[in-house]
C-alpha cells in the first residue's frame, strides 16, 4: 500500500507491507466513526474531481493524532531508520507540530486511472496558527536521504521544491518526493497549503512526470479551496 499522506510518504512511501498488514490498517480506516466538529470537516472533501473519486472506506475524519492513518504512519516511522533523521517529518514540516497533532482533521483517499490521489486538511482554530505552522521550514541538507525498513531493504529519496507550480489558496509550496529501491521508482507530488485557518496537502503518486499530474495536481486543491470556503465559510 502507498501511504495517502504527503508527510508520511515522503518518510516511509517506500515500505512495503504484508497482505495481512493492509488488511488490518483499511479495517482501522473503515471503522472510525467522524466525530463533531470533524464530520462536517468530512463533508468539505470533494466527492469527485475530473475522474478521480472519493473511496469512502479508505477516508477518515477526527483528532489528526488519533487518525488510524496517521497511527499507522506512526508505527512505520518508528521501524524505520533514516541516515539523516532530521528528514523523518521533512514534507510538510507542520505535521510533527503540537497544534496540528490536536486539531480536527480530514483524510481523504481518491481512485485515479493515472495514479493515486490523497487529500488532507487540517483545521487549525485561529489562523495565526495557521499561518505559524505554515512557516515551518523544511531541514536543509534533506534534499536526499536513505531509509532502512524493519525488513532490511532500503530505498533512496529525493525531495525537490516545484517553483514553476502556481500558488493556491493564501499561500502554498510544492514539492516531489521520488523513491528509488528494488521494489521499483514512483514519483510523488504534492502541494501543501493555508486556506485562511485550514492547513491542506494534496498528493498525487505514480509513475509519470510532473507534466502527467500537475492540472490534477493544482485543480484538485483548488477545487478543494473552493469547496472547504463553502462548508466551512
Amino acid at each position: 500500500m502507498i501511504l495517502p499522506l504527503a508527510f508520511l510518504a515522503s518518510a516511509c512511501g517506500g515500505a512495503e507491507e504484508t497482505g495481512s498488514e493492509q488488511e488490518q490498517n483499511t479495517a482501522a480506516v473503515g471503522e472510525e466513526a467522524p466525530a463533531e466538529p470533524t464530520a462536517d470537516l468530512h463533508a468539505a472533501q470533494p466527492a469527485e474531481f475530473d475522474g478521480a473519486t472519493l473511496v469512502e472506506e479508505n477516508s477518515e475524519s477526527g483528532v489528526y493524532s488519533e487518525l488510524a492513518t496517521v497511527k499507522y504512519g506512526e508505527e512505520l516511522k518508528a521501524s524505520t531508520e533514516l541516515d539523516k533523521p532530521e528528514c523523518l517529518e521533512a514534507a510538510p514540516k507542520w505535521a510533527s507540530l503540537d497544534t496540528v497533532q490536536s486539531a480536527p482533521a480530514s483524510v481523504a483517499s481518491y481512485e485515479w486511472s493515472e495514479g493515486t490521489v490523497t487529500h488532507i486538511f487540517v483545521q487549525m482554530g485561529e489562523e495565526s496558527a495557521a499561518q505559524e505552522a505554515m512557516a515551518a521550514e523544511v531541514e536543509s541538507d534533506c534534499s536526499t536521504y536513505t531509509a532502512t525498513y524493519e525488513n532490511g531493504t532500503t530505498a533512496e529519496y529525493s525531495l525537490t521544491d516545484l517553483d514553476t507550480v502556481p500558488q493556491v489558496a493564501d499561500e502554498s509550496r510544492a514539492f516531489s518526493v521520488e523513491t528509488s529501491s528494488d521494489a521499483g521508482d514512483s514519483r510523488m507530488y504534492s502541494i501543501t497549503y493555508r486556506n485562511g485557518d485550514i492547513l491542506g496537502t494534496t498528493t498525487v503518486m505514480g509513475s509519470g512526470e510532473l507534466a502527467d499530474y500537475q492540472e490534477m495536481l493544482v485543480g484538485f486543491t483548488e477545487a478543494a479551496v473552493e469547496l472547504q470556503q463553502q462548508k466551512l465559510g
